[in-house]
């Protein structure tokens, strides 16, 4: 509604484009705080404003993946919780896992990017990402199984590591670097490295991590693709000139 309002790009809109941004706002919300009259108006006000900012974004060519949602919710975090305002809520996405599965801890990570984490949740939203993108399902799996490697051997916690909080992170940057190139698979070791270490980071910091350490890994991933587009130009010009 509001990028029609704002008469944002048609193809845009139909293409999704100004609402996982939203989506994922909305469903932050429910999830941190009990629903009341003050978190429906931040709901329907950080959404357009989170369109707001994708439209801004896409205009000017900026790769601001999900930064609009984690922006907003930021805000709205530390408005909320001024008191009396809105009661936050218990986290239910920890759930009690015994022992290290692989299987279980890459089915919560998967989960985890929707806020749920549950191991059906987890494993619908697989199915859906692979019936939609299969190479991007795949290296989003593998990029779990590198942050889960990092975050045992890093002697994180375990519950943590179990339920995908270190991991779902990795699944986006899996997904978004994905390609059918040995580089792509590359670019996704280093992109899932640097989002862990971003993410352990920010949680030892006290920070609420949302999806940042996927957009922090995505904007130290450009310009090192971008020098990787430039090396192989030059030397494929220099093969074609001799």
């Amino acid at each position: 509604l509001t990028a029609k309002l704002m008469k944002f790009d048609e193809d845009h809109i139909n293409d999704g484009l100004f609402g996982f941004n939203a989506t994922l706002y909305g469903i932050a919300l429910v999830f941190y705080f009990q629903t009341n009259v003050w978190v429906w108006g931040a709901l329907i006000v950080g959404s357009a404003l989170t369109t707001i900012l994708m439209g801004f974004a896409l205009k000017k060519n900026l790769p601001v993946f999900t930064f609009p949602f984690i922006l907003i919710t930021w805000i709205a975090l530390y408005v909320l919780s001024i008191p009396e305002l809105a009661l936050r809520t218990v986290p239910e996405h920890f759930v009690d896992i015994q022992e290290m599965d692989d299987f279980l801890i890459e089915g919560h990570a998967f989960g985890q990017v929707i806020f749920q984490g549950s191991l059906i949740a987890g494993l619908i939203f697989f199915i859906g990402v692979f019936l939609s993108n299969p190479m991007g399902a795949l290296y989003g799996f593998a990029a779990v199984i590198i942050s889960i490697y990092i975050s045992h051997h890093g002697h994180e916690s375990a519950d943590m590591t179990n339920n995908g909080i270190f991991s779902f992170n990795a699944v986006l940057v899996g997904i978004a670097l994905s390609g059918p190139r040995v580089r792509d698979g590359v670019y996704v070791l280093i992109g899932t490295i640097i989002a862990t270490y971003f993410d352990h980071f920010l949680i030892h910091n006290g920070w609420t991590t949302l999806t940042f350490p996927f957009v922090f890994a995505m904007w130290a991933m450009h310009p090192l693709k971008l020098i990787d587009k430039w090396l192989v130009n030059k030397f494929s010009s220099a093969e074609g000139t001799s």
